[in-house]
C-alpha cells in the first residue's frame, strides 16, 4: 500500500514566516481539493474554569468573522458545492472541508478569514454556551452509558493533569465562560505557528503555495503557549468504581494505561484491540456474545493521546441475570488468553487486515488523507510517515502483541468502571 501512495501522493511542504507549517498534496485524479486545518489545542490545555473550552471553540468558529457575517461561512461553502466539518480532541481541534478545485481560494479566504479576523460577539457566546450545553445533555448526560468516560477520566488521571476530564468539558465552565475568557484562549491558541494547513486534490503545488500565502500570510499574533504538564504520577492504577444510571443491562469497561500515540507501540496496541474486541469475529464477540450469550455489545479500543494512551475492553450484558462481575472476568480470561500466548496465526493475520482495509478506505479519499498527514505534521514533524504507517501496522506479529499484553494488561493497575441499573 505504501508503494501505491507514492505512486500517486506527492508531498510538498512549507512553513510561512508566521510559523504556519503548510502541506500540499497534489494529485489531479479528481477535481477536487480537501482541505485540513488542524490547531494544537485540545481539551488537554484546559485548565480547572475552563474545561470545554476547547470544544465551544469549535462551535464559535463557525459564527462568524469580520468579513464573513454569522450563518454565512456554510452557505458560502455549501453554495460553491463544498462541504466542511470540525471536532475537537483532548489534543488538537480540525477544521475540513472539501470543495470544487476551482473554488480553492475562496475556500482559503474562508478559512484564513475565522483565523486572523475572528470577530466573537457576546449574542455568538451566549448562543454557542447553550448549544454545548444542551450537547453535553444530550450525548453525555442523558445517554445510557453516556458518563462512564468521565467516571474513566477522574480514576485513571490525579486532579493535577488535564486529561481527568473529558473532551466535552463541564458545563458549569462553559456556562461561566466570558467574551474576555473566550478572546483570550483565541489570541493564545489560534496562531498560525500553532497550526498546520493541509491541502490535498487538484491543486498545483506552486500556484497553490502562492495563494496559500495570499490569505494567510499574515503576522501572528505571537502569544506565548505555556503548556500544562504530564508527570508520570499523574497516571493512576488499580481503580474500581461503580456507578447506577438509567440503563437497562449492567456494563463493565475495563482500561489501561499504555504509551503515548507517539510509541511505535501502539501499532500492536492497535491490531490487539481488534483481536479481542472489533467487529463479529473477534474473541470477545464469538465467546460472550455467540457462544455464551451473556452480552449484546463488546469492544475494544485505543484512546490515543499525546502524552499516555488507555486500551479499553468493555461488554454489556444481554439479561438482568448477567451480572458486571460475570462480564469482567469473561474480558478478563479473553485478555489471559492473549498474554499466555493463545493467539491464532490466522486470527492476526484476519485482525490485521480488517485494521489495514479500513485504514486503507480512509486515506484513499482526499479528506482522509488529509486529515491524517495534518496529524503526523503537528505532532511527528513528519507527513512523510504516511508512507510507512501501513506497513508498520502489518509488521506486527504475535511476539510483539504478547510483549504488549504482559507489559500493560495489568488487572492489578487496571482501571474498571461498572455502570449498573438504578432500583
Amino acid at each position: 500500500m505504501s508503494f501505491e501512495l507514492n505512486k500517486y501522493v506527492n508531498i510538498n511542504r512549507r512553513k510561512l514566516r508566521n510559523g504556519l507549517d503548510v502541506v500540499i498534496l497534489y494529485n489531479p485524479k479528481a477535481p477536487i481539493v480537501s482541505m485540513n486545518l488542524s490547531y494544537k489545542v485540545g481539551s488537554k490545555d484546559e485548565k480547572y474554569g475552563r474545561r470545554g473550552f476547547a470544544h465551544l471553540f469549535e462551535h464559535l468558529m463557525f459564527e462568524g468573522s469580520q468579513h464573513v457575517p454569522k450563518g454565512e461561512f456554510d452557505k458560502i461553502c455549501s453554495s460553491a458545492g463544498g462541504t466542511n466539518n470540525a471536532y475537537t480532541t483532548y489534543d488538537y481541534t480540525a477544521y475540513t472541508m472539501t470543495i470544487p478545485s476551482h473554488q480553492l481560494e475562496l475556500a482559503l479566504w474562508l478559512e484564513s478569514d475565522r483565523m486572523f479576523f475572528s470577530d466573537i460577539s457576546i449574542n455568538a457566546l451566549e448562543t454557542q454556551k447553550k448549544v454545548v450545553t444542551e450537547e453535553i445533555l444530550q450525548t453525555v448526560e442523558n445517554q445510557p452509558y453516556g458518563r462512564w468516560r468521565e467516571y474513566l477520566a477522574s480514576n485513571a488521571y490525579s486532579e493535577k493533569s488535564s486529561y481527568s476530564w473529558e473532551v466535552h468539558g463541564s458545563k458549569d465552565d462553559v456556562a461561566s465562560s466570558s467574551l474576555e475568557d473566550v478572546n483570550d484562549f483565541f489570541r493564545t491558541f489560534y496562531n498560525p505557528a500553532n497550526a498546520c494547513l493541509v491541502l490535498a486534490g487538484d491543486c498545483k503545488p506552486q500556484s497553490t503555495f502562492d495563494l496559500v500565502e495570499k490569505y494567510f500570510g499574515f503576522d501572528g499574533k505571537n502569544n506565548s503557549i505555556i503548556r500544562n504538564n504530564f508527570l508520570p504520577e499523574y497516571k493512576l492504577f488499580g481503580q474500581n468504581i461503580t456507578t447506577f444510571d438509567n440503563v437497562p443491562l449492567a456494563a463493565s469497561f475495563i482500561s489501561f494505561h499504555c504509551e503515548d500515540f507517539l510509541s511505535e507501540k501502539l501499532y500492536s496496541a492497535d491490531v490487539l484491540s481488534y483481536i479481542v474486541g472489533t467487529g463479529k469475529s473477534s474473541e470477545l464477540y464469538k465467546n460472550l456474545v455467540y457462544d455464551k450469550q451473556i452480552a449484546s455489545q463488546v469492544g475494544a479500543f485505543v484512546d490515543k493521546r499525546e502524552h499516555t494512551s488507555l486500551l479499553t475492553f468493555y461488554a454489556v450484558a444481554n439479561s438482568p441475570e448477567v451480572n458486571a462481575d460475570v462480564l469482567y472476568y469473561e474480558i478478563k480470561a479473553e485478555l489471559n488468553k492473549i498474554k499466555d500466548g493463545s493467539i491464532e496465526f490466522e486470527l492476526l493475520e484476519k485482525s490485521k487486515n480488517q485494521l489495514l482495509s479500513q485504514m486503507a478506505n480512509e486515506i484513499q479519499y482526499s479528506s482522509g488523507l488529509a486529515d491524517m498527514i495534518g496529524n503526523f505534521t503537528l505532532f511527528w514533524d513528519n507527513p512523510d510517515l504516511i508512507f510507512s504507517v501501513l506497513d508498520k501496522y502489518n509488521q506486527v506479529e504475535n511476539s510483539s502483541i504478547i510483549a504488549l499484553a504482559n507489559e500493560y494488561l495489568n488487572f492489578d493497575k487496571a482501571i474498571r468502571v461498572d455502570v449498573l441499573a438504578k432500583g
